[in-house]
């Protein structure tokens, strides 16, 4: 079956190589960069991106979970991957057979996962998951003296190899003077936990504390590896980055026009009967919805970008149809393309931005959203060089 061009997504590997690239460049020597693959790589396509970036010469690829990460090995992606959400430990052999990094966060933890392969020679490659003010999982990094002792016991652990440790910002998107001095706390904290761990005999390979806000804001806390997420797919992390790098979106979504028709004044449009047309108004009808990831949140707040304009979006969005208003664009014909968000016909931006600050969210949810019956075209220098269809 050919691709459905219906609605698709454009995924530019030139684009995800230019953000490579400049991301790279900010790096010290040696520092290792580690591709975010959870959530199907930010909804772009975890198999053909972590390919892509393989072959650009990042080293680490990180999951939320295994299953994310058997996805990777079953596509034949080879390089190291760490999970950084909990494993639980009934898996540890698997992790083991699929060369496979889990993050560990207590003690207890990682007795579980040891006793899980007693009686066994394997060993899981582990990475220390530390608590510096995010409150999420791992050792506390603060306020507790009980923590260097603990992981002193989890480096004695037989099963166990620690090759890392890492931490997670809470606000190293912000350059609010508040949450740059949290930020800076967190380094503070986490780099004298390094500290204390090196002095008990404890000293991994690899340290890494910077994702994307602190990837471009605090450069100088690189350490030796860092986990950009969003910057990567050319999005920035929010307003205070803007400016910094210049990041190019990787993907572009389009819908196509199904109908157009001529909808008298005071006609109820959609679900609901919420919208009521003012006038006669041209009205498209567009196979997508929020099956598709457009979601319903957005009916009366969306636009699309067609022939240089934009279109609002009338009434409910429904599963997999949504009508715009299109009264303004007379040249609009069945089977035209409209940009939701990313490169128009014109080569212009369309951000996923104002879909998501319409939503109320961030920019992370709707490109996560995006449904996988979307396929998604990977184009290179122009040109299609892979397909990925989930469904056919």
């Amino acid at each position: 079956m050919k691709t459905l061009m219906r609605t698709w997504a454009d995924i530019s590997l030139d684009n995800l190589e230019h953000n490579y690239r400049k991301l790279r460049s900010r790096l010290p020597q040696g520092c290792r960069f580690l591709g975010v693959m959870k959530a199907d790589a930010y909804g772009h396509g975890a198999v053909p991106i972590s390919h892509a970036l393989a072959d650009l010469g990042a080293e680490y690829l990180a999951v939320s979970n295994i299953e994310e990460a058997v996805q990777l090995r079953r596509g034949n992606v080879r390089l190291p991957i760490l999970i950084l959400g909990y494993t639980p430990a009934t898996y540890a052999d698997n992790m083991v057979f699929m060369d496979i990094t889990q993050e560990v966060h207590s003690l207890s933890y990682a007795q579980e996962l040891n006793e899980a392969l007693s009686g066994t020679n394997y060993i899981l490659n582990v990475h220390l998951k530390l608590d510096t003010g995010m409150t999420r999982l791992g050792f506390f990094a603060y306020d507790s003296a009980l923590t260097p002792e603990q992981i002193v016991a989890v480096s004695r652990l037989q099963h166990l190899r620690i090759e890392g440790v890492f931490t997670h910002f809470a606000a190293a998107d912000s350059t609010a003077a508040e949450d740059a001095a949290f930020t800076r706390l967190q380094y503070a904290r986490f780099a004298d936990m390094l500290s204390q761990l090196e002095a008990a005999g404890v000293k991994p390979e690899i340290r890494h504390c910077c994702n994307s806000g602190a990837a471009m804001l605090y450069p100088e806390y690189a350490m030796d590896m860092i986990r950009p997420g969003i910057a990567t797919y050319g999005v920035h992390p929010s307003s205070d980055t803007v400016g910094l790098l210049d990041l190019r979106p990787v993907m572009s979504v389009y819908t196509s026009v199904a109908q157009i028709r001529t909808i008298p004044a005071d006609t109820a449009i959609s679900y609901g009967r919420t919208y009521l047309t003012p006038s006669a108004r041209r009205i498209a009808v567009l196979p997508v919805g929020y099956a598709d990831g457009l979601p319903r949140a957005l009916s009366g707040k969306a636009s699309f970008r067609v022939h240089g304009r934009d279109v609002p979006v009338v009434g409910r969005i429904c599963m997999d149809m949504c009508m715009a208003d299109v009264t303004d664009v007379p040249e609009l014909s069945e089977g035209d393309t409209l940009t939701i968000f990313g490169y128009d016909e014109a080569g212009a931006l369309v951000p996923c931005e104002r879909l998501a600050d319409a939503l109320g969210t961030i920019s992370y949810e709707l490109l996560c959203q995006i449904s996988k019956r979307i396929p998604r075209i990977y184009l290179e220098g122009g040109k299609a060089s892979e397909i990925l269809q989930y469904i056919v």
